[in-house]
């Protein structure tokens, strides 16, 4: 009896161990996959809340990639890598064709990205020219990304960082794309500028690497969770990324923005408005009291005043209304005024085309 005992614990033991070894195997093959509700799990096995669909994005570096066998895995589409730099044909991606045409051959749907050197708006067009050049003839299902993540680029201000953004995502919108900006956490949250950041007309890709998922607060659509994923028919590590959008086919068109017509702005001329003549001055100490005549249509009015005639060395003030007083005044010192009145013309002033006629005051 006890050895039957024995030999049943011995059975129960290796029915454990063995329970346990296929659920370990079983839960790391539910990683960065689906479960079996459908749902998309993330590294520690846990359900990704709004994920739709898993991505690569694959480049050179990636080597000559069997897509047949990509499109019988478990991954929904690509971001295929076109080039970098200015438009330049020797700074196109070699395998840029070949990856296009493994995705198109295979109905796996696919976008693009570029990476970026650009340090000017002049390089930021020229970028934006490479995409354009290289995607023309062929139908996107994905947006363009601009992968800005270069060391050089670091170094720019935040404002000129934002102008080179601005003017590659203008310009392949204009083109009718969806278009959107590539970076991992740090640059999203101190390089790029919350401007861009906050813009839901283009697309966000946060690279963030862990088991968890994005600590990144803002909205986007795309999260690249690990450089080490691994994919039948891909040779050594790749990139793995989670949409977080509705799901696309080879169907969807990436080139259907719909560019509405430049306004038409009804232009007003602003004519000019009179002169504003002082009508007194009256010193006091270290102060003078202007007056000034009331101008029809006005919005305000502009003095200037300085100790040489010439009015070198001048100071203004602006005032809305015609009356005023100059403190601050050098005592003993003979003071020359000047004024002239504007008008608006949106935010910028429009002045009479003359300065009145100088008077003079000595300061108490």
């Amino acid at each position: 009896m006890k050895r039957l005992v024995r030999i049943l614990t011995v059975v129960a033991c290796f029915m454990a161990t063995f329970t346990f070894v296929i659920n370990d195997v079983s839960a790391a093959k539910k990683a960065w996959s689906k479960n079996s509700d459908g749902k998309f799990v993330d590294g520690n096995g846990k359900v990704m809340e709004g994920a739709t669909m898993k991505g690569i994005d694959v480049s050179k570096w990636n080597g000559n990639i069997n897509w047949k066998k990509v499109a019988a895995s478990d991954v929904d589409y690509a971001i295929i890598r076109c080039g970098f730099g200015d438009n330049y044909t020797s700074q196109d991606d070699k395998y840029w064709e070949t990856n296009v045409k493994g995705c198109e051959d295979n109905n796996i749907p696919y976008g693009v990205y570029i990476y970026s050197y650009a340090q000017s708006v002049s390089q930021a067009k020229s970028e934006a020219k490479h995409v354009l050049r290289l995607v023309e003839n062929h139908k996107l299902n994905f947006p363009i990304y601009l992968d800005v993540e270069e060391d050089d680029q670091a170094k720019l201000s935040k404002s000129k960082l934002t102008d080179i953004i601005n003017t590659f995502v203008t310009e392949i919108h204009n083109q009718g794309y969806e278009v959107g900006i590539y970076a991992n956490l740090n640059w999203w949250t101190n390089y790029i500028d919350k401007s861009v950041a906050s813009n839901q007309t283009w697309f966000k890709w946060v690279a963030q690497y862990n088991n968890i998922g994005t600590t990144y607060t803002g909205v986007y659509q795309m999260w690249q969770c690990s450089d080490k994923g691994t994919v039948s028919g891909i040779r050594g590590k790749v990139d793995l990324n989670f949409w977080f959008d509705k799901v696309r086919t080879t169907t969807y068109n990436a080139r259907n923005v719909k560019l509405n017509a430049a306004p038409v702005i009804k232009v007003t001329k602003v004519t000019r408005p009179a002169k504003a003549p002082i009508v007194s001055v009256t010193a006091g100490k270290k102060k003078a009291k202007l007056k000034l005549q009331k101008v029809s249509g006005a919005k305000g009015y502009q003095i200037q005043y300085s100790t040489k005639k010439n009015f070198h060395g001048k100071k203004s003030k602006y005032i809305k209304w015609t009356r005023t007083t100059i403190k601050s005044l050098k005592s003993k010192k003979k003071y020359y005024f000047r004024a002239r009145a504007y008008k608006l013309n949106g935010t910028k002033k429009v002045y009479s085309k003359k300065w009145c006629k100088v008077k003079s005051a000595y300061i108490k």
